[in-house]
């Protein structure tokens, strides 16, 4: 099995290692994109009944945008205003660690068939969107 196929599965099943195995690898950020890529491919495909082609595109790019702008609120939170006498991190290591952890999401592709999502919502109080 390859590198990416498998932190793709360890990062499902919220591997912790996995976690500091890709904050210390410099080439992970490709794969934590991909991993978000398919986790927000995965939510427009799911809400495409709702939305179109059109949100499914517009979803994936306001997702990387954001995935990046919380990335970036995270370093200067974390590092610049208030930092722990340890704390050391970069933008790199934080995208890389944050598009592992969005692998759960893959799933939200499921949504697509009417079937499934109504079988995830008990009632409307439980944040149900399906109709």
């Amino acid at each position: 099995m390859n590198l990416f196929v498998e932190r793709l599965i360890r990062a499902a099943k919220l591997d912790p290692s996995l976690y500091e195995e890709v904050e210390a690898d410099q080439m992970a950020l490709r794969q934590a994109m991909g991993v978000f890529i398919l986790s927000s491919v995965a939510t427009g495909i799911g809400f495409f009944p709702l939305v179109g082609l059109e949100g499914l595109l517009l979803g994936t790019g306001l997702a990387l945008v954001s995935w990046y702008v919380w990335a970036y609120l995270i370093y200067l939170i974390g590092n610049k205003l208030l930092p722990e006498p340890g704390t050391h991190a970069t933008i790199r290591e934080l995208l890389s660690t944050i598009g592992f952890a969005s692998a759960p999401g893959i799933v939200r592709v499921l949504a697509f068939d009417p079937t499934v999502a109504r079988a995830g919502c008990s009632s409307r109080a439980s944040g149900c969107w399906w109709p």
